[in-house]
Order: structure tokens, then C-alpha cells, then sequence
């Protein structure tokens, strides 16, 4: 299934360059952002790790709905990645424990640093967007907290980078009131798809 991932690699890299495709908030655009971890998700079929397909399916949907309008589509693309968040913990949790207190303290600190932050910010949004930032910091603790492998750093270098990625999509949604465009916003798309890829790798390689 290479060549199903060579075509999510090309594919992410003009919605990047090109985006947006077919106008802002387009149909077109939409289907070419999902089809991006539909076809890592595809790619994974074969090997039988189904919660694997789940999570990455479930971050396609993600895609999909938060690339609509309206705040009932971003709530359902929210909850779509934090179901899939859910899993990817769950993936974690099947791994070998190693306990690193420091950094996964530092880790709910920045949690916690988040939530005030954006507390404001996100309005009537408020309930789900602290609710995420509870899954997500849950998702980078558990990557913290695995034994070293030989996918060790793959998977933390995913939840990382997903982490980043979320951290600067929430800056530009409920933070940034420039008028000129959020100058973190080219990051977003590159991080969040090498998460993808990164946690896809280090799963699919990862004995549980």
C-alpha cells in the first residue's frame, strides 16, 4: 500500500502549496483535505490494526467537517478528532510503560496554560475547546509515557506534532485578531500531516 501513501504525501503537499482549492469553504475543497488521511487510513487495512483505521479515519472525518461553516460542523469535526485522540491513547496504553515525571508535569502545565488562554477566546465554544485540550494533553501523556522502542520517538514525535498543530489552529481561530493573516497559519496543514504519518508509522510498526 506505498503508493497509497505517496499519494497522501503529493496530495497534502498541493493542498498545501494551493490552498484553498476550489475557493474557501468549498465541496472541493474539503474532499481533497479528507482524502489525505482517507488514503493513510486505506493504507493501514491490510495490516488488521483496525483501531489504527479507526483513528486515522476518524481524523479524515476531522478534516472534513472542520473544513465546512458553521459552529455545528466544527463541533462535530472536534469530536471526531477527540474520538480519535481517545483511540490513539488507547494504542498507547497497549505499549510498554515508562514513567517520566518531568516532562509529562511540564506537559499538563502547558494543559493548563492552554485552557487559560483560550478560555476567553473561545466564547461559546468554551465547553468543548477545554474538553479537547483535556483529550489531547491525555494523548501526548500517553506517548510520554511508553518505554522506549524502537518506534518510540516516531510516536512522540506524532503527538508532538499534533499538539503543535492544534496549539496554532486554536491561536488563529480564537486568538488572532490581526488583520493581516496569522504569519503561524502555513504550519498548521505540514504539522498536523506528518503527525498523522508519524503516528500511522510508529502504530503500524509497534508490537502491543
Amino acid at each position: 500500500m506505498v503508493y497509497l501513501r505517496i499519494a497522501s504525501a503529493l496530495i497534502a503537499l498541493v493542498y498545501w502549496v494551493a490552498e484553498p482549492i476550489g475557493g474557501d469553504g468549498s465541496l472541493v475543497n474539503s474532499l481533497i483535505k479528507a482524502s489525505c488521511v482517507t488514503l493513510l487510513a486505506v493504507s493501514v487495512v491490510p495490516s488488521g490494526r483496525l483501531m489504527l483505521v479507526a483513528a486515522l479515519a476518524l481524523g479524515a472525518a476531522g478534516d472534513y467537517l472542520l473544513s465546512r461553516s458553521g459552529d455545528i460542523m466544527f463541533m462535530a469535526g472536534m469530536g471526531a478528532f477527540a474520538v480519535a485522540h481517545i483511540l490513539y491513547v488507547v494504542l498507547f496504553l497497549s505499549l510498554p510503560t515508562r514513567m517520566r515525571i518531568v516532562p509529562m508535569v511540564a506537559l499538563v502545565a502547558y494543559g493548563g496554560l492552554m485552557a487559560v488562554v483560550m478560555w476567553e477566546g473561545a466564547g461559546a465554544l468554551r465547553v468543548p475547546v477545554m474538553a479537547y485540550i483535556v483529550v489531547i494533553i491525555a494523548m501526548g501523556l500517553a506517548a510520554l509515557s511508553r518505554a522506549r522502542s524502537e518506534q518510540f520517538w516516531v510516536l512522540l514525535a506524532g503527538a508532538g506534532l499534533f499538539i503543535l498543530s492544534d496549539t496554532l489552529l486554536a491561536t488563529r481561530l480564537f486568538l488572532w485578531e490581526g488583520e493581516a493573516a496569522f504569519p503561524g497559519g502555513f504550519l498548521i496543514w505540514p504539522t498536523y500531516w506528518c503527525a498523522q504519518f508519524a503516528l500511522m508509522w510508529g502504530f503500524e510498526r509497534s508490537r502491543g
